[in-house]
């Protein structure tokens, strides 16, 4: 077969599945914060609580044909359904069209799927449970031990497990400091500690390298950006919490997309050739 037939074939696979994760992140983003099982029940209309048909489940095209409202009660349902499935899928097709099928794509798109319900929950609740983060970090762990030369973990020749840790502990140090100077300084903390869990486990995917850098430049440039926009709009004040960790996402998947980012970082800094 056409190499370029069977990348293609490939990526409508890579959409397919990610649309399928997406769904279940739904799962993730309404029932994590409220401390239920994303196992039992099954998927329910969370008005009428009918337990829903396979038909009902079809990522994308349930939505759509039902008119955007529960079959059974016809409660609307949430724009965020839609795009939560679409964004999944879109972000499967650009890691793997980015990585080709190895274990990098593996562990970015399982990152990618906890990062997407850590924005959900963080924008609809002003929380990313710390489940969301420890996977982001897990993955990122166990892929450095298995993935022999990790792309964005080739530091100094240490294995990229212990690059892996580094980059952890650098992420966790950077944004526990940022807190607790926020709270001296400011007299209320600039972020919550999902969001410094979090930073840990983008530390542990791209180590501590100038990928981390760009990903810490990126979000807190985004963060200035949004919030000081929204503060002159008059929709927020200085003293109402504003989510960071979409910001903080926004960064890891621009850097996981285009690692290149950190390396121009470097150049800019005068820390690169």
């Amino acid at each position: 077969m056409n190499p370029t037939a069977a990348r293609t074939i490939l990526a409508v696979g890579a959409l397919l599945l990610g649309w399928c994760v997406g769904s279940f992140v739904n799962v993730l983003i309404y029932r994590l914060p409220r401390g239920r099982s994303v196992v039992v029940p099954g998927s329910h209309c969370f008005c009428c609580g009918t337990l829903l048909a396979a038909r009902d489940n079809i990522p994308l095209l349930s939505y759509l044909l039902a008119g955007r409202r529960c079959r059974y009660c016809g409660v609307a349902l949430s724009g965020q359904y839609l795009w939560v499935e679409a964004l999944t899928g879109v972000l499967f097709v650009a890691i793997f069209w980015r990585w080709d099928l190895t274990l990098t794509t593996l562990t970015y798109w399982v990152a990618a799927a906890a990062l997407v319900a850590g924005t959900g929950t963080d924008l609809r609740y002003k929380i990313i449970p710390d489940g969301l983060n420890i996977t982001v970090l897990v993955a990122a762990l166990l892929g450095a031990w298995a993935g022999g030369r990790w792309p964005l973990l080739a530091g100094d020749g240490l294995p990229p497990l212990v690059w892996s840790v580094a980059g952890a502990v650098l992420g966790w140090l950077i944004f526990e400091a940022i807190v607790r100077l926020s709270r001296w300084w400011l007299g209320q903390e600039g972020m919550g500690g999902g969001d410094v869990l979090l930073a840990a486990g983008v530390g542990a995917l791209f180590g501590p390298t100038a990928q981390f850098g760009a990903f810490f430049l990126l979000s807190i440039f985004a963060g200035v950006l949004i919030g000081g926009g929204l503060m002159a709009l008059g929709r927020v004040s200085r003293r109402d919490p504003i989510p960071f960790g979409p910001f903080l996402v926004a960064g890891t998947l621009a850097v996981m997309l285009w690692p290149e980012i950190g390396d121009w970082v470097a150049r800019l800094y005068g820390l690169g050739g």
